[in-house]
């Protein structure tokens, strides 16, 4: 129980650090608005503890990128 309740603690330390911005493009972010709530993205390192937002538009041209790198290195690992 213990533990539950220092990892519980310890989440909603983090969810206290939640940005205001898109890390990438810097748009505002609205807690308040479910549309935004529900489509932005969220990525926590615990261990560092630091949690970053993406806006949708950043955060698919990321997966785009990572997806364009891997086809770039299966075509060049053959």
């Amino acid at each position: 129980k213990k533990h539950a309740e220092k990892a519980m603690a310890t989440k909603v330390a983090l969810f206290g650090k939640l940005p205001d911005k898109c890390l990438t493009c810097e748009e505002p972010f609205d807690k308040t608005n479910k549309e935004m709530v529900t489509t932005w993205n969220v990525v926590v390192r615990e261990k560092e503890d630091v949690v970053h937002l993406y806006c949708p538009t950043c955060w698919e041209q990321a997966l785009q990128i990572i997806e364009d790198f891997k086809k770039h290195l299966e075509e060049k690992n053959g």
